[in-house]
Parts: structure tokens; C-alpha cells; sequence
């Protein structure tokens, strides 16, 4: 069912007809041989344009061709980019069973392709490499070849930047890349006998078998430059490794799928004998893939004797065999687990009179896809036909009249030089010797639109910078066409691509950093395609920020000293603090969370109102952007105890009226005046005025 390696690295492509690498002196000898070639051209070109077919009516015979599938076959489109210094793509639908051709001529190898699409509900963008015409599947793993031969963490990323330097690189690398990652994979290859499967060029169809049932039973991924496989009915992860380093990822022998176990033999055979034919059917094996059918004209036929005759379903027609011979026949069913058990031998007999040649039937399956400027038609082989004739239109009810006949056409056949945007029908004949069939069923396919030449993009809008801590962040809008950014800076506004530092690479958005604090940085954006660059967005500019403070330490030198009603409080000034937070209680031990706090403190402060003979503990700490400090030592202070008040009567009484009783009334000044002058009296020098007021108050 599959090519080998080897078998598949050693087949030759068809090539272009003039190869990279020819020197002077080949062509030189190849004189003669190219004179005669273009003079052979240019009547086949006259021959064509007499045949009436006009424009749109050649067949390639130069494609790149394959299967798109991830177990099941993709619906969408595939494109694929050459190696010119400005790359030629050119895209084409996938058909309905994953096959694809894309028309490469005039194109320069090697290529890269992309195809994108759908399978069961789940979109895919996938890749491969083709470094000439031939065949170049498209399917998971080729995804992770291109990427690991490539160097790159995403193959869309190889796509996208793809120039003939990527592409050769790629060509250098790709066997390595393909040895490394089937050799990794052996445990899960041999469980589907695909270990000798090149994914890339092999013969592949979506027909669950080989290679096509290890897709159908695990999910690969690539993410961030990481190559995941994935047992998708246990969802254990049987490989994970980096596409860079593929030889030493991790495979986990335990997280294989089951093996699958050979289908039993098939029963209900029969045969049944016509002109040179014997028509073979049998019941449907449940879990066969396919079937292999082997006949002798002797009894006894073993898979040994026999002849094998691959089969696809549970029925066969085996023709072009010999009048009145009777033929014994077994089956087998096959899956990639294996080939099971024969069935019973049955025999038919083919009639006596040899096969009449008929007309063959109509070509069936025809379908028909468009592509850049070219067409696919592919359609299934027809017992007894010898070639086959294509007719188009670009009218809708195309007969073999009315369309335009290429003769000889080969399924698949690409038609090339078609219309951007347009509709061709096509029907298919079968011919051989007796004559043409009558027309096939009619398929359209309508090309794809025209992709703009491409051109240097537009210089970015939408642009913008915001400062930051030792950094700015760079945004700006998409721009159609561009695959990536230049990002060029200055400490001087007016910056140039010339004059400014620049940042190759870019995506929006971007963060600068490692920039110095406080200062003003200008930016400009340019776009980037295969083209070249584009002009300079307009200059934005953004100042960067200092990185936040340290939180501060606890303050130190803290005191308090009590009075009357109050407490005054005194520290050091905290470094990097701008405010100070105060704690306190009325029993020691207080803390930040035990605590009564007072915001916005500076030293010194006094804390008044407060009652007379109280202990107050206190703790303080010091305040910035960044945070609080730790606490201070506590310190502790007791305000001034309560005062008497002053009661001038009974001090009169007790004090002054046993010896001047006789006086009568005194003044204030007169107390004052007797404190001052006589001897005995200066023992009353504390008094206060108000006291002494008190005293003259309490003689009247």
C-alpha cells in the first residue's frame, strides 16, 4: 500500500526543462537537441491553435501533487509558494477524497505548501515540501517535518516568510528531519505498519489503513514549537518533544492505542462466470479495511498458489480472462493488524464465446476543482478503456459537440491558462478500439479570484506609546500585506529609519524594555513584506517611569514625654518616608493590628485631650508608595495628674484671718504689695495672681 523510504527518496521527478545548475558548457552541447526541441514547440503550438481548443486548452505536465488529510480528508484549499525572490503562489481546492495538483510551470523549485481547511469539525493549517514536481502529501506529521527542517517553532511562520534561502534550507534539512522523526516514532509507526512510510512523497490515500489509520487514531499538534501526539480515545500523551530536538523527546510506550486485531475470514463467497470475466462477491467483513481476492485455474488455491488481486469492497469483477476455463477462487479480509484466514475456495466457469469488444461505459466519480487559473478534473477508471477525452465550456450543458475536446487526458488532468474567477464544465469519454463512450456527468469548478501581485505595504497607523518602569509598550493597527514590523528608536525626537536604533521583527504590541528611568523615548513603525519595507509611521514618544521606592524602615529614636492632658511625641526622619503612621493604647504590648492608629503623623507631634495620670504605649512606623514599615520600639509616656482647684475662702480663713482678721477688706494689690515687703509674708511668694485675687475676694 505505501512506498518505502528508500523506495520513495529514490523515485525521480518529472522535472522543467531547464534545471538550476546547468552550465554553460552543458547548454552548449545541448545545442543541436534544444534547436530542434523549440523548432518540435513551435509546431506543436501551431498544431494547437488549429485544433480550435483556443486558450485554457492544455494539460499540465507539470505538477505538484498529493493527498491533504488528517485520517479523514480535508475540505478547503492548497497553496503553494516557489522560490523566486519575490515568491509566485498559486492555489487550488481540495477534492472531496483529499487529492489535490497545483500547476507549477514557470515556477522555480523547490516549493513550499499550505493547505487549510476542515476534517469533522476541526480546522487545520497544515504544510509540506516538494523540492520539485511529484507527489507531496500534506498531513500532520509532514507539518512537523517542514517546521523541524526549517528551524522554526511554526511551519505558518516558514510559510509566511518563505524565500529561496528558507526553502533550501529546508531541502538540506528535510531527509534528516524525516529519519529523526520516523525513528522517534517507531513504536507508534509499527503499530500500523507505516514505519518504512515516507509522510511526504509516499503513495497515500484516506482508506484507514497504514499511516492513514494512525491519524484516524491519535491527534497531532504543534504549539509554540513543541510537537504533541495524542492518544485521542484515552487522551494520554504518547510523544512530546520540541521540533528542534525531536531525537529527544518523550515517548510513552504505555499511552499507545490498542493494537488492532486481524478481521475474521470472510464467508458467503461466490462466483460467478461471464465472457471472459468471473464476477466475485462476499459478505463485508466488519472490521476489514480491504481485501485481497487470489485465483488459480487449479483447485486448491492457497495464498501461496495464487494470484492476488487487491480489492477495495466485498465484490469484485475480475476481466480480460480466458474462454470455457473455470477458475477457483478465495478472499481474505485485510486490516493493519494484518490479513486474516482464506474464506472457502469457490469456482466459476467464463462463458465459451470470447468477449465481444464493446464501447466502453461512461467514465464515473468525475469531479473537478478550481485552483489558480487551472482546473483539477480527476474521474475513475473504466474497464476496457484505453484512453480518455475531456471536453470543456464555459457554458453549463457541455456536450461533445459544443465543448472544446483535449484528447488523451489522464485522470488526474490539470487545465492550465484558465480565467481568475470562472466557471468551466467539463464531461469526460471513455475510448478504445471499437469507439468513445457516451459523456460522463457534467462537473464545474470555478477558478480561484486573482491574488494581487504583491507590493510594499502601507506605513502603520493607529500608532501609540505608553511609558513605563525602565520601559514603553509600542501599539499600532495591522497592516494588510505585512508579515512583520521594524521598530526603530531615539532619546532625540525626529527619529529616522536612518538615525533611530532599530528593533527588527516586531508585533504590535511591543514592550521596550531595559530603558533608562525618567526619560523620553521616540518610536516610528515601518511594515515588512517579501517586497521590501514600507514608509515611517508618524513619531510617537513616551517616558519612561522610576522603579517604585523601597518601603522604608521602621523609625528610630522615638521619645515621649507627658504633660497636662497631653503627650508629645518625637522621632528621627525614616529615609524614602513621606508620612508617618502612629499606634497607641493604654496597656503595653500595643501593635499595628492592636493598636489605635493616627495617619499622617510628622515629628514632633502632640497627642492632647488626653486624661490627667494616664500611661499611654506607643509604637510608629513610617509611610511610602511602596508599603509601611515595621513598628518602632515602643515607648510609653504618662500625662500630668489632676490639680486641685483653688479655694481663696478657705485659705483666708485657714491662712490669713487669725492675723489680720482686724485689717478688714484687702486688694489683690495690697496681698501682693505685703507679700513683697514684709518677711513674714513671703512665705505666700508661690501664689498665683488668680490665687491671690481668690484671697482678697474671700476678706470682703
Amino acid at each position: 500500500m505505501y512506498e518505502t523510504i528508500e523506495n520513495s527518496l529514490s523515485n525521480h521527478h518529472p522535472t522543467t526543462v531547464f534545471k538550476r545548475g546547468v552550465t554553460m558548457e552543458k547548454l552548449i552541447r545541448n545545442t543541436c537537441v534544444t534547436i530542434s526541441a523549440i523548432i518540435l514547440l513551435i509546431i506543436g503550438v501551431v498544431l494547437s491553435g488549429c485544433s480550435g481548443g483556443g486558450g485554457g486548452g492544455e494539460l499540465s505536465s507539470q505538477t505538484v501533487s498529493g493527498n491533504a488529510s488528517v485520517g479523514a480528508p480535508l475540505a478547503g484549499q492548497v497553496s503553494l509558494k516557489d522560490s523566486s525572490k519575490t515568491p509566485v503562489e498559486r492555489s487550488t481546492v481540495i477534492s472531496s477524497d483529499g487529492s489535490f495538483a497545483i500547476d507549477v510551470t514557470g515556477m522555480q523549485a523547490p516549493f513550499i505548501l499550505q493547505a487549510k481547511g476542515t476534517a469533522a469539525g476541526d480546522s487545520y493549517t497544515l504544510h509540506s515540501y516538494a523540492d520539485g514536481t511529484g507527489t507531496a502529501n500534506i498531513n500532520p506529521l509532514t507539518d512537523a517535518i517542514v517546521a523541524s527542517a526549517a528551524g522554526d517553532h511554526d511551519a505558518s511562520q516558514t510559510y509566511d516568510h518563505s524565500d529561496h534561502d528558507k526553502l533550501n534550507k529546508i531541502g538540506s534539512n528535510l531527509q534528516t528531519a524525516i529519519a529523526t522523526l520516523l525513528t522517534k516514532l517507531q513504536p507508534l509507526l509499527l503499530r500500523y505498519n507505516a514505519q518504512n512510510t515516507n509522510p511526504i512523497t509516499a503513495h497515500y490515500i484516506s482508506n484507514h489503513l497504514g499511516m492513514d489509520e494512525m491519524f484516524d487514531n491519535v491527534k497531532i499538534t504543534v504549539s509554540n514549537g513543541i510537537l504533541t501526539i495524542t492518544n485521542t480515545k484515552s487522551g494520554a500523551v504518547i510523544f512530546t518533544g520540541s521540533l528542534t530536538d525531536i531525537a529527544n523527546g518523550v515517548f510513552t510506550t504505555g499511552a499507545l492505542p490498542p493494537a488492532s486485531t486481524p478481521p475474521s475470514a470472510p464467508v458467503g463467497l461466490t462466483a460467478t462466470g461471464g465472457q471472459g470475466q468471473v464476477t466475485l462477491a462476499w459478505t463485508a467483513v466488519s472490521n476489514a479495511s480491504s481485501y485481497n481476492v487470489y485465483y488459480a485455474t487449479t483447485t486448491g488455491v492457497t495464498t501461496s498458489t495464487g494470484t492476488k488481486i487487491p480489492a477495495t469492497s466485498n465484490s469484485t469483477v475480475q476481466t480480460g480472462l480466458t474462454a470455457s476455463t473455470t477458475y477457483f477462487y478465495i478472499v481474505t479480509a485485510l486490516n493493519s493488524a494484518g490479513e486474516s484466514l482464506a474464506s472457502a475456495q469457490v469456482s466459476a466457469t467464463t462463458s465459451a464465446a470470447p468477449p465481444v469488444p464493446v464501447v466502453p461505459a461512461a467514465p464515473s466519480g468525475i469531479t473537478a476543482t478550481g485552483g489558480t487559473q487551472q482546473a483539477t478534473i480527476s474521474w475513475s477508471a473504466v474497464s476496457g478503456a484505453t484512453s480518455y477525452n475531456l471536453y470543456w465550456s464555459q457554458t453549463s450543458g457541455v456536450t461533445t459537440t459544443s465543448g472544446t475536446k483535449i484528447s488523451g487526458a489522464k485522470s488526474p488532468a490539470v487545465q492550465t491558462g484558465l480565467a481568475d474567477s470562472t466557471t468551466y464544465y467539463y464531461i469526460v469519454t471513455a475510448v478504445n478500439s471499437v469507439g468513445e463512450s457516451v459523456a460522463s456527468v457534467q462537473a464545474a469548478a470555478t477558478t480561484l479570484a486573482k491574488v494581487p501581485s504583491p507590493t510594499v505595504p502601507g506605513a502603520p497607523t493607529g500608532v501609540s506609546a505608553a511609558g513605563g518602569t525602565n520601559q514603553v509598550t509600542i501599539s499600532w493597527s495591522t497592516v494588510a500585506g505585512a508579515s512583520s514590523y521594524n521598530l526603530y528608536r531615539s532619546t532625540t525626537s525626529g527619529v529616522t529609519t536612518t538615525s533611530g536604533t532599530k528593533i527588527a521583527g516586531t508585533t504590535s504590541p511591543y514592550t521596550n524594555t531595559g530603558l533608562a528611568a525618567g526619560t523620553t523615548y521616540y518610536y516610528i513603525v515601518t511594515a515588512i513584506n517579501s517586497v521590501g519595507e514600507s514608509s515611517a509611521s508618524t513619531q510617537v514618544s513616551a517616558a519612561t517611569t522610576a522603579p517604585p521606592a523601597a518601603v522604608p524602615s521602621a523609625p528610630i529614636g522615638v521619645s515621649a514625654t507627658g504633660g497636662t492632658k497631653q503627650i508629645s511625641l518625637s522621632w528621627a526622619t525614616a529615609s524614602g518616608a513621606t508620612s508617618y503612621n502612629i499606634y497607641y493604647a493604654t496597656t503595653s504590648g500595643v501593635t499595628t493590628a492592636s493598636g489605635t492608629k493616627i495617619t499622617g503623623a510628622t515629628s514632633p507631634y502632640v497627642q492632647t485631650g488626653l486624661p490627667d495620670g494616664t500611661a499611654y504605649y506607643y509604637i510608629i512606623t513610617a509611610v511610602n508608595n511602596s508599603g509601611e514599615s515595621t513598628a518602632s520600639a515602643q515607648v510609653t509616656a504618662t500625662t500630668a495628674a489632676t490639680v486641685p482647684a483653688f479655694d481663696g475662702l478657705a485659705y483666708y480663713n485657714s491662712v490669713c484671718l487669725g492675723c489680720h482678721g482686724s485689717l478688714g477688706v484687702r486688694s489683690a494689690a495690697q496681698i501682693t504689695s505685703a507679700i513683697a515687703n514684709f518677711g513674714a509674708m513671703k512665705s505666700l511668694s508661690t501664689l498665683t495672681s488668680a490665687q491671690i485675687a481668690a484671697i482678697a475676694a474671700a476678706s470682703h
